[in-house]
């Protein structure tokens, strides 16, 4: 349940209208109808919102903590971004800054390779000079052949990889209540960053990893590679994943 819905339920059992609890909590009837349809902008900041549901904890007499972790499930992207997060849970891996090649350098290089095809060509050259033909035959049916194999050996392989390469997929269904969900994909692009609401169901491929961070994990059920592996955790928590195409993934 989201934090309008749990505020709707605790002052209807406390026996309160709006009014009511406006009066009681001097807090202004306005921003108690905006809390409870999940509008926390009128409050005047997260800070400011978070004393409003202490106060209507308090006049209501019931526990602030539940809808407090929810609170804050809610409004993480408000504070944070998708990469600081995943950097917090060493998702993401710091890109390390490339060196610039200057014009010396590049000269340099470009010399010891002109050196090194002279020199290779010369001793080539002597080999070959020193071959008889039939020798010189019989060198280039088994380097021919050679080849062959390796060519065939190389395709082989190609597909035997191609045929074991798998695609990862994800597919977020949001079951109970509304959760802030954010994917990115092995190359580090966010695909989605946003709200999934009750009911709605939002799928992701990639074909290595895909990185998840979830604001209400008791909120979301995971199907991963046709696997569904229920909710991703309790009502309120963060949790932040990753799966490949095996299926396996890390909490954090």
């Amino acid at each position: 349940m989201s934090v309008g819905s749990l505020l709707i339920e605790e002052r209807t059992r406390a026996g309160l209208t709006v009014e009511e609890l406006a009066t009681r909590t001097r807090i202004p009837r306005s921003i108690i109808q905006d809390l409870e349809k999940n509008n926390f902008d009128s409050s005047g900041g997260a800070a400011y919102a978070r004393g409003h549901i202490r106060t209507i904890a308090r006049i209501c007499s019931f526990d602030a903590t539940p809808i407090l972790n929810q609170f804050e499930s809610q409004t993480i992207p408000l504070s944070k971004t998708i990469r600081e997060l995943l950097n917090e849970s060493n998702v993401t891996k710091v890109k390390s800054e490339r060196k610039q090649l200057s014009w010396r350098g590049l000269s340099g290089i470009l010399a010891g390779v002109a050196l090194f095809g002279l020199v290779g060509s010369a001793i080539l050259s002597i080999d070959s000079s020193q071959l008889r033909p039939e020798q010189s035959n019989q060198a280039v049916n088994e380097s021919g052949e050679e080849s062959s194999q390796s060519d065939r050996s190389e395709i082989s392989t190609d597909g035997a990889a191609a045929t074991a390469s798998r695609d990862v997929k994800v597919t977020l269904r949001a079951v109970n209540g509304l959760s802030w969900v954010a994917v990115n994909d092995s190359s580090g692009i966010t695909q989605f960053s946003g709200r999934i609401r009750q009911g709605e169901e939002r799928s992701f491929t990639d074909n290595q990893l895909l990185y998840l961070v979830i604001g209400n994990a008791g909120a979301i059920e995971l199907t991963v590679n046709g696997e569904n592996l229920g909710l991703s955790g309790r009502v309120g928590e963060v949790v932040r994943l990753e799966f490949g195409p095996q299926a396996i993934s890390q909490r954090g």
